[in-house]
């Protein structure tokens, strides 16, 4: 007998078939026809027994940003990830009641009948039958935002163009592409393309941010630095 979680992946594995150069691999929609880079459309899945929360993001995750990430810091972050909630006003597959949180469940009239408010069942929670056409919608916004927030021309004009610019669906809700993790990220990415300078000036006081920094992993990057940059006079240009 086959599971929730088996039933919706062979879903997903049949939507993704319907776009080209896609395919649904550990629980993601991945692209890799890029060689530098791998395309994820993630639906945010974390299974319980009979249903899991659709919370749709994209990762853009550069090969060598992503190892040199993890020779510092001893793990991996994706390159770019932007969560579909942030960016709701620009979606426009997923129907609106979807967009910012919404469930998958096994069966929808059993849990509607444990006495949930039938709004909001009718609303965020959507039955593995009916699935299908979401996903289909998820794909389409996330290949649609990738397209055009990001240059895919060559893996330099990709690095060199990050962060991604967007507008976010709220005034209260920030602009987080240079907070945090993906702030040290953007450090990694600069020196991809050879600009050792930028981790120090993103590190300084001089360079306003949201949340506070994260010192320590900044540190380590500096600390790296008169290796990264013997590699950079030995063997030329990263990218």
């Amino acid at each position: 007998m086959t599971t929730f979680k088996q039933n919706l992946s062979e879903i997903c594995k049949e939507v993704a078939a319907e776009f080209n150069g896609w395919s649904f691999v550990s629980g993601k929609f991945k692209n890799g026809s890029l060689k530098h880079t791998d395309l994820i459309v993630d639906p945010g899945f974390a299974f319980d027994r009979v249903s899991t929360p659709l919370q749709p993001s994209v990762h853009i995750n550069n090969k060598k940003s992503m190892n040199l990430y993890k020779s510092i810091m001893g793990y991996q972050l994706s390159t770019s990830l932007v969560n579909f909630q942030a960016v709701a006003q620009e979606l426009q597959y997923l129907p609106d009641h979807l967009r910012l949180t919404s469930w998958i469940f096994e069966d929808k009239a059993c849990f509607a009948s444990s006495g949930h408010p039938a709004r909001a069942v009718e609303e965020l929670v959507i039955d593995i039958k009916d699935v299908r056409p979401v996903l289909v919608a998820v794909m389409a916004d996330g290949i649609a935002f990738i397209d055009r927030h990001y240059n895919l021309a060559d893996e330099r004009a990709l690095l060199e163009n990050l962060p991604p610019r967007y507008e976010t669906r709220h005034i209260n809700l920030p602009y987080d592409e240079m907070e945090r993790q993906k702030g040290v990220m953007i450090c990694v990415v600069r020196i991809l393309l050879g600009d050792f300078d930028f981790v120090e000036r993103y590190r300084s006081d001089d360079f306003d941010t949201i949340y506070p920094k994260r010192i320590m992993e900044l540190d380590k990057i500096i600390s790296a630095l008169p290796d990264l940059k013997v590699r950079f006079m030995n063997h030329g240009p990263f990218v």
